[in-house]
């Protein structure tokens, strides 16, 4: 019954972490620099019954990072 905010989520451990996540019962937000709607790892968690919702971010980026962090919380 949790929400999980899961960077690098695209791929390798990112991607594994979020799947192992949604098979616990939580659902997902991916955050990537090139995640898209619709990906490989949205499938896998919304197939376990899990809401994922993808965010893109490029975490070297500063105010990419302060965008982001405000767009979560005004998505809440």
């Amino acid at each position: 019954g949790k929400t999980a905010v899961v960077t690098g989520a695209k791929r390798g451990i990112g991607r594994g972490m979020a799947e192992a996540l949604a098979q616990a019962g939580a659902d997902i937000v991916g955050v990537s620099a090139t995640l898209a709607p619709g990906s490989e790892v949205e499938q896998a968690v919304t197939a376990l019954g899990r809401k994922f919702t993808a965010y893109q971010c490029d975490f070297s980026d500063r105010a990419a990072v302060a965008a982001f962090a405000a767009q979560l919380e005004a998505d809440g």
